[in-house]
């Protein structure tokens, strides 16, 4: 905001002292001379609003590498932590196990295998 604003006063500067430099006064000029001030000021208003849209982009540039670099370290502390935790978790009873040759183990010793029914019959209908 800043920068447009001067950016405005820095032409509007350059504009009047372009018209004192010259004898004749403002409105005595050709419509082209006034035409091209008109341009330019155009111009330059344009190219500020760049500059402060790319200032813009820059900041939001700045914050997304920010939070990229904090969701890294959240991803490397989960990785950490998965590692370090059991792997194999009982169904029934929620004990943890590193290995699934301890979990086998463990669901044959309780019995906590999931009991088999047998599929239900359809009556026949006379």
């Amino acid at each position: 905001m800043r920068f447009s604003t001067l950016t405005v006063i820095l032409a509007s500067v350059a504009a009047l002292s372009y018209a004192h430099q010259v004898d004749e006064p403002l409105e005595a000029r050709s419509d082209d001379v006034v035409l091209n001030a008109r341009e330019l000021l155009e111009d330059l208003g344009m190219h500020a609003r760049a500059l402060k849209g790319a200032a813009l982009s820059a900041r939001r540039l700045e914050q997304l590498e920010a939070r990229m670099l904090d969701i890294e370290d959240d991803l490397e502390d989960l990785v950490s932590r998965a590692k370090k935790s059991d792997a194999y978790v009982c169904s029934v009873c929620d004990a943890t196990f590193a290995t699934s040759k301890e979990l086998t183990s463990h669901k044959d010793s309780a019995g906590h295998h999931k009991a088999i029914a047998p599929a239900a019959r359809a009556r026949r209908r006379r």
